[in-house]
């Protein structure tokens, strides 16, 4: 409940990194697999608070080309899920966190303002492929938006259209391979009513607080619980 509430304070002020924050955390208090498939079942859920940011500021057709790439991106990223042990995909979980969140920190001197089909559907794929095995697919859409939305309503909005049915689509191959067990679905239960409070406090601060800097301390906490999954994953830790 804890995890789940900071989860959803950084997605309110940040308008991303609900998963960049949830599925590290979690996968030090319990297995990795279904904590990968908690973090996309909340993550879908704390999207539609967020609904009313979408009207009259996205681009449907660019929406649609990163969703097309993220459909081809779905099936390789379930086989990996299916096909690692848990040590190992604690060790790519981990490092997508670091890398995701280096990359969002510094994003903008990274983003790029060009655009194309190939590049919407190459974006489209990474997010498919990274968030249907680690659930942390933000990181793509979120660097090829930088460079590309410069209103902040018309980049929030965006990110909502597009990850609802990419969430969605996850959450349904999930079901198909047996993922979204009972587990699963009592402890998101249970992590629903933190979540709601956590999206309020974050609503708060995003009025009394730097993003920047807000930015700057998520960075550090991922980096720190990254480190300590991989020192659990490698056995250095207990």
């Amino acid at each position: 409940m804890a995890i789940a509430f900071l989860a959803a304070v950084c997605q309110s002020v940040t308008g991303f990194g609900f998963a960049l924050v949830m599925t590290p955390l979690l996968a030090l208090a319990w297995e990795v697999k279904p904590a990968v498939a908690t973090s996309i079942l909340l993550g879908t859920v704390v999207l539609f608070p967020l609904l009313g940011e979408v009207r009259g500021h996205v681009s449907l057709p660019r929406v649609s080309t990163l969703f097309a790439g993220f459909v081809v991106g779905v099936p390789p990223g379930v086989f990996l899920l299916e096909r690692l042990d848990a040590d190992t995909l604690r060790l790519v979980v981990a490092g997508a966190a670091i890398l995701g969140g280096l990359l969002l920190y510094f994003s903008p001197a990274l983003a790029s303002g060009d655009d194309s089909l190939l590049l919407r559907l190459t974006a489209g794929a990474v997010s498919g492929a990274i968030g249907s095995s680690t659930s942390m697919g933000g990181p793509p859409i979120v660097l090829y938006l930088l460079g590309r939305e410069r209103e902040i309503e018309r980049f929030r909005a965006t990110l909502v259209a597009f990850f609802l049915p990419a969430t969605g689509l996850t959450l349904a191959a999930f079901a198909v391979v047996g993922q979204i067990t009972g587990d699963v679905l009592l402890l998101s239960a249970a992590a629903l009513p933190a979540m709601a409070v956590g999206l309020g406090a974050g609503a708060w601060l995003r009025r009394h607080l730097d993003a920047q800097r807000f930015r700057a301390v998520v960075v550090g906490v991922l980096i720190a619980t990254s480190l300590t999954v991989v020192l659990s994953a490698t056995g250095v830790v207990g």
